[in-house]
């Protein structure tokens, strides 16, 4: 009897075997297609943005549509459902993947520069150096905190009263017309400017602005790594700050505007001030303003 029921267990499990065995070789293949996909776009094309949503459809479409129509050319009954299974569990593997590429991954690329002792505030009215100084006509002498040769990105600083609120301003260098102005209830302001795109942070509050008009960017999707002023050279990872402050100077920021427009995970490096202090986020250079 023992062996008789054993002998039907096995020839079930058999049975259901290779019933499954079509679906899951389909998930397989339309898995390894969307994963080649996507490695064509990040290591080939260097995620060109431009190129974004013709491989995202290959990914999250073409692989889907692949282990779907394996799976149900293969099975022997239920094709319909073969093809459903198929197909979502090739688009759920596809939307992790994404999801730690963009998401997960970025948060341990991270450089920071920890803040010396006297960056606790101001004892007096701001004095930046020349390299850093920017008279703006009307408003006065600021920060500058990054620019090219067409836009500057300027704060200038209420050292009378804690936390020292400040006022940013997006300028066109050619005239000195300001684009855009932003008020801020502190003075700890990062920023850089890549691709047209001035990418402003009041601490780990995001803003993405057109460099050319000062029009917000209107985005469907934002994703950033960027942690800002914290205790840790290392915020994504649980530890002890140990009284210490760093200021983070670089971020990976992806974003996927309404006018089509895509760009994939860019590594910016940042400029800021924070206290009474300027930090280069090219040198890790920190002086004193």
């Amino acid at each position: 009897m023992q062996f008789l029921i054993v002998k039907v267990f096995s020839r079930t499990d058999k049975m259901k075997f290779m019933q499954n065995a079509p679906v899951a070789t389909s998930i397989i293949f339309g898995t390894l297609f969307s994963v080649v996909a996507g490695m064509v776009y990040i290591i080939l094309l260097h995620e060109l943005g431009s190129m974004f949503y013709p491989f995202a459809a290959l990914a999250f479409l073409g692989g889907p549509l692949i282990a779907g129509t394996t799976g149900a050319a293969q099975s022997r009954e239920h094709k319909y459902r073969a093809f459903l299974i198929s197909g979502c569990a090739v688009f759920g593997a596809v939307l992790v993947l994404f999801f730690v590429t963009y998401a997960v991954l970025p948060h341990f690329d991270r450089t920071s520069v920890q803040l010396p002792e006297y960056c606790d505030g101001f004892d007096s009215s701001p004095h930046p150096a020349p390299m850093l100084a920017y008279e703006l006509p009307g408003t006065g002498t600021g920060v500058l905190i990054t620019g090219n040769e067409q836009t500057a990105v300027v704060a200038m600083i209420d050292y009378t009263k804690a936390p020292y609120p400040s006022t940013v301003y997006v300028v066109n260098r050619s005239d000195n017309r300001i684009l855009r102005r932003m008020d801020f209830a502190d003075d700890t302001i990062i920023a850089t400017i890549d691709s047209g795109i001035v990418y402003l942070y009041h601490d780990k509050l995001g803003y993405l602005i057109n460099a050319r008009t000062g029009a917000s960017e209107k985005t469907i999707l934002l994703i950033d790594n960027y942690g800002g002023l914290s205790g840790s050279d290392r915020p994504v990872l649980p530890g002890a700050s140990e009284g210490r402050r760093y200021l983070e100077t670089t971020a990976v920021i992806s974003s996927w505007s309404t006018d089509g427009t895509v760009r994939s995970r860019p590594h910016l490096t940042m400029n800021g001030i924070a206290y009474n202090c300027f930090v280069n986020g090219e040198t890790g250079e920190i002086v004193e303003i």
